[in-house]
């Protein structure tokens, strides 16, 4: 059974992240390209060819490909594996930290209008 808050949606969206860490910052630059494999109303599964450990807080930009917004969040990782589809990337489980309600709106706009049919949620879980 899956305990998820929210609805995960598959989907392959370009994302630019990095860690919040200035130890991070030495060794990954100022960041790094990868890509979402899910996405959620509260976070993303996102596969990148750097690891990144339980715990660490991110700064991910999302650009959201079939609405064409970009939106900027941070979140924590809660866990990450390695991808089962391609050796060189990892798999991360990052939660987001709202901290700006235009991001959630962006998201359930992206994610609930029209594609599925049933129109925006009329409730949203925190």
């Amino acid at each position: 059974m899956d305990n998820r808050k929210d609805k995960r949606f598959t989907e392959r969206n370009t994302v630019f992240i990095k860690s919040t860490s200035e130890t991070a910052e030495a060794l990954y630059g100022h960041g790094i390209n990868a890509h979402t494999h899910d996405l959620s109303l509260s976070g993303a599964r996102i596969c990148t060819p750097h690891y990144f450990p339980v715990g660490s807080v991110v700064r991910i930009v999302i650009d959201l490909e079939r609405t064409h917004q970009s939106i900027k969040v941070d979140g924590e990782v809660k866990w990450t594996k390695k991808s089962e589809e391609d050796d060189d990337l990892f798999e991360s489980g990052v939660e987001f930290l709202h901290s700006i309600s235009q991001t959630l709106l962006s998201l359930i706009k992206h994610l609930y209008a029209e594609k599925n049919g049933g129109g925006i949620p009329t409730a949203v879980s925190h």
